[in-house]
């Protein structure tokens, strides 16, 4: 059976499934309430995609995008993306890399950012594929410690 898989941008009707998927990749619980606010209060600098198969959102990006100081077109990353264990290896999170991306040129900017971890390796031969590369040692610590961030 064929999956019928739309990306598309959320809205904060889609409170409810973003808030879901946040808090399977980030164990972060948000209240539908607080989601809806958030996502209407950051549509600015913050695009979120959905990823839907047959209507129910398996996976999601946070695209961010924004003006700078120092750079004349504004600045893009890639904030988060997520895609449902049961899903992966379909080419979802591809399809929401390549919305991404497109969002990204849309808007202005000449380039597109992501982090991620150095052990995960499957999202890093996805990311590859796509064009991405090696560009710097990302480093973070706690602000109220000196404790690494993990």
């Amino acid at each position: 059976m064929a999956m019928s898989l739309l990306i598309r941008l959320a809205t904060p009707a889609d409170a409810a499934a973003v808030a879901r998927l946040n808090a399977d990749f980030n164990d972060v619980q948000t209240a539908v309430e607080e989601m809806a606010a958030r996502i209407a209060r950051c549509t600015v600098t913050e695009r979120i995609f959905l990823a839907e198969i047959d209507g129910l959102a398996v996976g999601f990006l946070s695209l961010w995008l924004f003006p700078t100081v120092c750079a004349p077109d504004p600045y893009a990353e890639v904030a988060e993306l997520f895609v449902e264990e049961a899903y992966r290896r379909r080419g979802i999170g591809r399809a929401l890399l390549e919305a991404a991306i497109e969002e990204a040129r849309l808007e202005g900017a000449s380039a597109i950012k992501l982090n991620t971890g150095f052990r995960n390796t499957a999202a890093q031969r996805l990311y590859f594929a796509l064009g991405f590369h090696n560009l710097a040692l990302h480093l973070a610590r706690s602000t109220t410690t000196q404790e690494p961030i993990l």
